[in-house]
């Protein structure tokens, strides 16, 4: 976890360093996961997800990385000082890395935060700037610069508002129901988030056991 001036970015997450390995150099930038606060949630279009969230899991509960993540989010409160302190981390940070991995942890928790993150990707056209969300209740898309790939989350609150023709993503509870369904890995890396995979599949290997239910329902 790297501090700077304003935020804390992840550099060396596993699954962005095999990322990496294809030309893509990335830097990460997390929120706490399903914390409510006044107001909101900053997973607000969590459903069954929440029961098995990786980011409740193993090294997300480790002090440094929950009170990084804090620190992002109350920063990210004040809208005009996010947008000016991301950009100058940003500026320091543009010669080692050409893509930025939003919200391995947390989501787009307000239409204002989104926006945020539309003004600072604006900034930085040669970076490509992605995320998975399951915020599909919210403008994803209007004023999106194309270097912010959005990738709609199924098994949200907000499923019937997901664009199937657009990059969304399923959970499966088998590879072999993966690949049945036509969907590419996107388990090694991020390679189809970030190049603008249409159907991105993803399957459950975490410590937490599904449910039947919950097997029944990403199936």
């Amino acid at each position: 976890m790297t501090k700077t001036n304003n935020l804390k970015w992840t550099e060396g997450n596993a699954k962005l360093l095999k990322t990496s390995g294809e030309s893509y150099r990335v830097l990460g930038f997390g929120l706490p996961a399903d914390m409510t606060f006044e107001g909101g949630n900053t997973c607000p279009g969590a459903n069954a997800c929440r029961g098995v969230c990786y980011a409740k899991q193993g090294r997300y509960l480790m002090a440094n990385v929950r009170d990084a993540r804090l620190h992002n989010f109350n920063a990210s409160r004040d809208v005009e000082s996010f947008v000016s302190g991301a950009i100058a981390d940003l500026s320091r940070y543009a010669k080692r890395y050409n893509v930025v991995r939003l919200h391995d942890s947390g989501d787009f928790f307000s239409q204002d935060y989104l926006d945020a993150w539309k003004a600072i990707a604006c900034a930085f056209p040669a970076i490509i700037f992605y995320a998975y969300t399951k915020s599909l209740h919210l403008d994803l898309f209007t004023d999106k610069p194309a270097n912010l790939r959005l990738v709609q989350s199924l098994g949200g609150k907000y499923d019937n508002q997901v664009n199937l023709s657009a990059p969304h993503s399923r959970i499966f509870s088998t590879d072999a129901d993966m690949v049945s369904a036509g969907y590419i890995d996107g388990n090694v890396s991020d390679i189809p988030a970030i190049e603008g995979a249409i159907n991105i599949g993803l399957v459950y290997h975490r410590n937490r056991k599904l449910t039947e239910a919950q097997s029944n329902y990403f199936r």
